[in-house]
This record gives structure tokens, sequence and C-alpha cells, in this order.
């Protein structure tokens, strides 16, 4: 009885860790990853300066129409960060690093088409875009 109990649930539960039918994952081809790259994870390359890889942070892109976005374009590559404990949300502009993200969740977003194509956003469009080229969770010191 216990083991049909934990195959149901299993069964249950495993959809919900789906995607939406209409995003598909990690399948952004214009958009490049916006997620820093250089981070190399915990104490490296230092105790006060260092930065989460992707992985560690649960960085996600999926392709498609952004439900909170609901006024942009349906070709959309997206990402929302959650920062682990003791990090925080981090946005490089151009030519300005390190910046506090709007928000303590940081969704970004760029198109795969169209004029601003592979341009990387955060903020509320369209009143307030915010072009960056990278996005990060940075050590709170």
């Amino acid at each position: 009885l216990m083991l049909r109990v934990s195959l149901l649930i299993f069964v249950w539960i495993n959809p919900l860790n789906g995607c939406i039918p209409t995003q598909n994952v990690d399948s952004c081809s214009v958009c490049q990853k916006v997620y820093d790259t250089a981070c190399q994870g915990f104490g490296v390359p230092s105790l006060l300066n260092w930065c989460p890889r992707a992985a560690e942070v649960g960085v996600e892109y999926l392709l498609g129409a952004v439900a909170l976005l609901p006024l942009l374009p349906q070709d959309l590559c997206s990402t929302t960060i959650v920062c682990p404990p003791g990090t925080t949300p981090r946005i490089n502009l151009f030519g300005v690093p390190d910046i506090p993200a709007p928000t303590p969740a940081t969704l970004a977003y760029c198109q795969e088409s169209g004029a601003n194509a592979g341009k990387w956003y955060t903020g509320i469009p369209p009143i307030v875009p915010i072009e960056m080229t990278s996005l990060t969770c940075k050590n709170i010191i």
C-alpha cells in the first residue's frame, strides 16, 4: 500500500515541475545568455568578491511569452533569477558595473527578432525598460 501511495504522489507531482506548454527551455538562439559567465562560485576570486555560477543559481532561459508582461512580443527569451542566501542581484549596464537590481527576484528578457533583437532588458516595459549587458548574484559583504 505504501508503494502505491508513493508512486501515485511521484506521478502526480512530476508534471508540476514541467514548463508551460508555450515555453521552451534553453532554446533561445539570438539572445546570448545574460547571467555573468565569469562567476566562478563561492570564494572565487576572493571571499570579499565572488558570485555563484549560473548552475548554482538555477538559471534557466525560456523562449515564449512572459505571463507577467503581456504587452511584450511573444518571441521573448527570458530568465528570472532568485539569488541564493548571502547574495543579491546585480545588473551591469554599458560601462557601469554592479548596480543593484530593481527587485529581489529579477526578470530579464530579450527579443529574438525585431529592432531590439539580442538586447537584454529588466524593469517594467514599456514604462521603465533598463537595457543591461549582464546579470549576476553578488556576495553581500
